[in-house]
């Protein structure tokens, strides 16, 4: 049976970040009635796919953990009652250290949640201020604390390349990082989104963004310095080996998945055919189409396919097998870039290739996305 992975977003947060662009509102009141929505949602992506052998559940958002263990043990249990689930799933909650207890976690994990997802961002109070972080690093620490008494695999999401953040207090970050009793990490270089608060204040000169060269110097010394203890698997993530985060593999394979939610889009395959999703990005407008019973689903194209298998798939250290990359794209590799400007990329040792597939150097996972502006026609 084909495998599917299902993603559920939550678009609200006590407080927007400074650097955050993705779809979410403030928290205002009861948040109750989504857990219906999503259950309707569900209900009709069970009949659009039939019922697929779901190998991971992924809450993001937002703030997932601003639900309730109860509307999350809710929502857990119609997916069982509509799809096919593996016995060893993997179910994710993304949690922000300011919104939990220990009573709240362990709900959660009683509700059938078995990884964590904690955004920490940041061990210093003063870079966490400027992020606009509603929580300071002893509310993280005591998060963690009260997490591992329930839940074996946790994850924890860092930011570095702030402005005006010097090496120095990155490595001292991550000093803290590298001895932390925790199974993945996520660690993202900064990117200064449009439309976001740090925009405007790069714009108006208030702060000046982090070179490349200071960025890409983090990024090595990040590498160098966990590559014993949590190997990158992916150009952010870094996972104790048996741990790397399933979902999110999904994703970078080319697997297909549900978008459930505000703003969720999804990747799917049925009859050989490709459709992508996208859910309205107002609260108002996914409603509607739920009440429709309208599902946000569109043809895409095979070259679009493969264009985005290419994009994901070299996101991870082990990079593009040939023959997965046609059967998941129905595309050669070779039809959707420009082989010269690979064979350049090559000589020079941004890329290695093989006659079985082909991935990036170190050198080359530190300007990513430079190669894929070279290389996609």
């Amino acid at each position: 049976m084909q495998k599917i992975s299902i993603y559920l977003h939550f678009p609200f947060c006590l407080k927007k970040c400074n650097y955050c662009d993705f779809v979410s509102y403030p928290c205002l009141g009861d948040v109750a009635d989504l857990s219906d929505y999503y259950i309707r949602e569900l209900e009709l992506y069970s009949k659009f796919v039939g019922r697929r052998l779901v190998s991971s559940i992924y809450f993001g958002g937002g703030t997932p953990s601003l639900m309730s263990p109860e509307i999350i043990e809710k929502i857990i249990e119609k997916i069982y009652s509509n799809f096919d689930v593996a016995g060893d799933v993997e179910i994710t909650l993304e949690v922000n250290p300011k919104t939990v207890n220990e009573a709240k976690l362990r709900g959660f994990f009683t509700a059938g949640v078995n990884r964590l997802s904690i955004g920490i961002q940041s061990f210093d109070d003063d870079e966490l201020s400027f992020l606009g972080r509603v929580h300071s690093a002893d509310d993280a620490y005591n998060c963690l604390n009260m997490a591992r008494k329930y839940f074996d695999n946790i994850s924890c999401d860092f930011i570095y390349a702030l402005p005006n953040q010097m090496f120095e207090k990155w490595c001292a970050n991550l000093e803290k990082i590298k001895t932390l009793d925790v199974k993945h990490l996520s660690l993202y270089e900064l990117i200064i989104e449009p439309k976001t608060p740090l925009f405007n204040m790069v714009k108006s000169g208030k702060i000046l963004p982090v070179n490349e060269r200071l960025a890409g110097k983090m990024f090595e010394y990040t590498n160098k310095t966990l590559r014993h203890i949590f190997p990158q698997y992916e150009i952010s993530n870094y996972g104790k080996v048996g741990f790397e985060s399933r979902h999110n593999l999904n994703y970078w394979n080319g697997g297909d998945y549900l978008g459930i939610g505000v703003s969720a889009s999804g990747r799917i395959c049925l009859d050989g055919k490709f459709f992508i999703t996208e859910n309205p990005v107002s609260v108002d407008g996914w409603k509607k189409n739920i009440d429709l019973g309208a599902l946000a689903v569109r043809p895409l194209s095979r070259k679009k396919r493969a264009e985005e298998f290419l994009i994901m798939g070299l996101r991870k250290n082990k990079g593009i097998d040939f023959g997965e990359f046609k059967q998941n794209s129905h595309c050669d590799f070779f039809d959707v870039v420009n082989e010269d400007k690979v064979n350049i990329l090559v000589g020079q040792k941004y890329l290695l290739l093989s006659k079985r597939g082909i991935r990036t150097s170190v050198r080359g996972r530190s300007v990513l996305d430079a190669i894929l502006r070279e290389i996609v026609k």
